[in-house]
């Protein structure tokens, strides 16, 4: 009965307290992301952690100004055109629905509205499976994700440390053990997200810049992003796209849309496994089950970070199982 009471109590806790476990995943995956690459700079420059480190967060604070410095304008004035083809195509969307006989209740006399019509097609990220509560929703959040990311990126062993010291003695090397491998999965997915994130986004900004399609780079920078979630990004990715080359034909939005499948038909069955060979695979059920459950109680944030937090809790039940079978 006292077991029973404390798991309850532990599950009552979590539940209070999913919105910070999640921002401090956020932060935990950021730390894995800069010792990814502080440790394949170390591979490449005679130098200690620390220094490595700092060139790692020089470069990529400067990579970031530099990108919204060069990048900004173009974003913004893409972003304005784009918002301006897509408001128009939603709406001759909707005038050809309401031609067809498709009617909502509305304040048109029945006739579906353009919000409407924007809401099923461009559908809220944050609102995609019904939302619990705000996991992620000041900038304070952020900062603290941040300031996680930093300092256990800095001296990951002394977190590892100050872990196995508070576990007891006869589980502290299967409990470290543990860690080390799902801090090894993390470094490897992460690496490997960040590929295949910069080569779609690129990939198809260029295929919608040669083919004319308004918004081209904002498009791409969106389609790479979402390619941060299994499956579901791309069919997310998919539907802005669409509308934006309707504006040009329905030649146009074949030829896109055959485009954008190739690209993430490349991805996932050439790039992914070429990249992400030291990762768990997850079945696309599973992997589809998990964001709806993560976007249903916390958002776009439990969306977000749905993939690496199962592939998290798959390592860590396999190799803890794995070790209890070890010992007995």
């Amino acid at each position: 009965m006292l077991l029973a009471f404390a798991l309850a109590a532990g599950a009552f806790l979590a539940w209070q307290t999913a919105g910070t476990l999640l921002m401090i995943f956020g932060g935990l995956l950021l730390a894995a992301l800069l010792d990814a690459a502080t440790r394949g700079l170390q591979h490449l420059l005679p130098l200690g952690r620390g220094a490595c480190f700092a060139i790692v967060c020089t470069l990529s604070a400067g990579v970031i100004l530099m990108g919204i410095a060069w990048g900004g304008y173009t974003i913004v004035h893409e972003w304005d055109e784009l918002h301006r083809v897509l408001r128009s195509q939603v709406q001759n969307i909707g005038n050809r629905l309401a031609d067809m006989g498709v009617q909502t209740p509305g304040p048109r006399g029945g006739r579906i509205t353009d919000e409407q019509i924007a809401g099923i097609l461009l559908p809220d990220p944050a609102s995609l499976f019904g939302q619990a509560r705000s996991a992620l929703g000041t900038a304070g959040d952020i900062l603290l994700m941040l300031f996680i990311g930093f300092f256990v990126g800095l001296n990951p062993a002394l977190y590892r440390r100050g872990l196995g010291s508070i576990m007891p003695r006869d589980r502290r090397e299967l409990v470290l053990d543990v860690v080390d491998d799902t801090a090894e999965m993390l470094r490897w997915w992460l690496v490997g997200q960040v590929v295949t994130i910069i080569v779609v986004a690129l990939s198809i900004a260029l295929a919608l810049m040669a083919l004319g399609t308004p918004g081209a780079l904002v498009l791409g920078l969106l389609a790479g992003l979402l390619n941060f979630i299994p499956y579901l990004g791309a069919f997310v990715g998919a539907v802005p796209i669409a509308i934006a080359a309707s504006s040009q034909g329905t030649t146009m939005v074949v030829w896109v849309i055959a485009i954008y499948l190739l690209i993430q038909i490349i991805e996932g069955y050439v790039l992914t496994p070429l990249v992400q060979r030291r990762t768990v695979h997850i079945q696309p059920a599973h992997a589809l089950g998990m964001q709806m459950l993560m976007g249903t109680l916390f958002g776009a944030l439990g969306i977000a970070l749905a993939a690496p937090l199962q592939a998290v809790l798959r390592v860590a039940i396999l190799r803890w199982t794995e070790g209890d079978g070890d010992q007995v």
